[in-house]
């Protein structure tokens, strides 16, 4: 639990600054600037008594850039209190699963220390991984795939031999050898000439993954491929991967030219422009949506947030419309610091609604292009997410001070 706990700043009056798990950084969590001889010790000694707000002067002084990035990238809302949250899940939420996935990366790391090498045997830590697999141009059920591949989670026979299980370990597409990770993608005889079907660059770096220990390491030495070759390889391995698993179920798989056109279609971005079919009356069309009015005596605020992780800013955009669709009120603005694109999205919320309170507006009807931030107000699945107290900041805000017709998500009207 300790290997994966982060406490999420409120009021930061009961957070050590340099003994406590609070940045959500790529590694400690804690900073990794030395103290010194500062006596600065709670986190609340950092944030402004005045403003409520990080002191960004003193918070330069102290620390290191790579520290004073994250901190100032952290939401404070005075008045709400310290929380624990798990670090390794984007909501804040525990769960036995990700604890196991934590254990096992702690396991692998300290077999590399015994070997004598780097504990991180060059490979990126958890967050990291995520971060470069969430970039890469695939559809979510690739990336999702891939994330599995570099944890060896995927159920391979080998796999699931030592879970405990009387199977047949061989590899189901080849019937000669035991199927591990290794075998299945990288050295089956079907799998070789897939490889060598897309060209004999592909073939090479096929090569040069046989050389990597696990399946940690071959995740990172392909993440680190080229744009084109990266994607060409990974979708190869899932392509691989879904062929596999229906002659595992019994069924006729495919050739090597089914698996390597597949491949190469969902390495293109034109898989993902094709337009898909609606139901009904309208299949087979585009169904082009508008925006809705809301009703007569409500007006209707729309926002949206954006958000760069490069240096951690962002910006933030709104517009209230009356019924007729005509403007009433806009704004926008710049993030200097945010910690994600959700938190992004509730500052461009916050901000909408502020300025509805400024102007006495108080019957509203909200759309956001957010599915997550529409269940981080109407339920506590984020309330523990890096960007919580943004959230109890809104939930309190529309209780007090409005009269909300509703909250949904829709296509971004701005």
């Amino acid at each position: 639990m300790k290997n994966g706990l982060i406490w999420r700043v409120g009021d930061g009056t009961t957070i050590n600054i340099w003994s406590d798990p609070w940045i959500p950084n790529k590694v400690t969590r804690r900073p990794i600037t030395p103290r010194g001889r500062t006596v600065l010790s709670k986190v609340s000694d950092l944030i402004s008594p005045l403003t409520g707000t990080w002191d960004e002067e003193l918070i330069a002084d102290v620390f290191w850039p790579e520290d004073a990035q994250y901190i100032l990238a952290i939401p404070v809302k005075l008045g709400y209190e310290d929380s624990v949250a798990w670090h390794f899940d984007p909501r804040g939420a525990f769960s036995v699963k990700s604890a196991y996935h934590v254990l096992e990366d702690k396991r692998e790391q300290q077999k590399v220390r015994q070997s004598g090498s780097s504990s991180t045997g060059g490979v990126a830590d958890e967050n990291d991984m995520w971060g470069r697999i969430w970039k890469i141009d695939c559809i979510p059920k690739i990336k999702q795939f891939f994330w599995r591949f570099a944890h060896n989670s995927l159920p391979l026979r080998m796999n699931i031999v030592r879970k405990g299980m009387d199977i047949d370990p061989r590899c189901p597409v080849c019937r000669r050898l035991d199927e591990d990770g290794g075998h299945c993608f990288l050295k089956c005889k079907e799998m070789k000439k897939c490889w060598q079907a897309l060209n004999m660059e592909m073939e090479d770096i096929r090569l040069q993954l046989l050389g990597h220990g696990s399946a940690r390491e071959v995740a990172d030495a392909i993440l680190h491929l080229k744009g084109d070759r990266r994607q060409l390889a990974i979708c190869l391995l899932w392509a691989r991967w879904m062929n596999r698993n229906k002659v595992n179920a019994g069924e006729v798989g495919g050739s090597v030219d089914d698996v390597t056109r597949k491949a190469i279609l969902f390495a293109s971005s034109a898989y993902e422009l094709q337009d898909k079919p609606t139901q009904g009356a309208n299949q087979g069309r585009r169904v082009k949506q508008h925006w809705c009015p809301s009703p007569p005596d409500f007006l209707k605020i729309n926002f949206d947030g954006a958000f760069r992780d490069t240096d951690k800013s962002g910006a933030w955009g709104f517009l209230i419309r009356d019924s007729d669709g005509h403007g009433v009120l806009a704004g926008a603005g710049r993030l200097r610091a945010g910690h994600d694109a959700l938190a992004a999205e509730g500052e461009a919320c916050l901000a909408g609604l502020k300025a509805a309170m400024d102007w006495g507006i108080s019957r509203i009807a909200i759309e956001t292009d957010s599915v997550n931030l529409v269940a981080a107000i109407n339920s506590d699945e984020f309330v523990r997410a890096p960007g919580g107290v943004i959230f109890k900041d809104l939930r309190v805000l529309l209780s007090l001070h409005f009269v909300v017709f509703s909250f949904c998500t829709c296509p971004s009207y701005l």
